[in-house]
């Protein structure tokens, strides 16, 4: 995995799996950037999945962290989720709102902001 400012390989570690070599370069770019906008540590709660994972969690068959292009971050409360939401549009990256985490990825195209159904997403 290339040198990141705030990320190291054990960030992106799924089940039990260093998976950092899988993660999009730009992507990374990207997210140390986002990290330093947003002015706190990020704690990842997904980062690149395999088919097998992402259909086992019922992800979208498109999902950007199939190609290592997106991350889940845990946050605690309104205002870290509006840090990353601020941060990561400012980038021209994608963000979806979940319960307790923000969802970030590096889509093609125009920068979306969305919400998962508590329903859709495995607990």
């Amino acid at each position: 995995m290339k040198k990141l400012k705030y990320f190291t390989a054990a960030d992106f570690r799924m089940d039990g799996q260093d998976v950092s070599d899988k993660m999009n370069p730009a992507f990374l770019d990207k997210l140390d950037k986002c990290r330093e906008l947003a002015g706190f540590p990020f704690v990842l709660n997904s980062s690149y999945r395999t088919p097998e994972k992402n259909a086992m969690i019922g992800g979208a068959n498109y999902s950007m962290h199939l190609s290592g292009r997106a991350v889940d971050v845990r946050v605690a409360n309104g205002d870290q989720r509006w840090r990353i939401v601020r941060a990561a549009l400012s980038l021209g990256l994608s963000v979806g709102i979940m319960e307790n985490a923000v969802h970030i990825d590096d889509r093609d195209g125009i920068p979306v902001i969305f919400h998962y159904y508590a329903s859709k997403r495995r607990k």
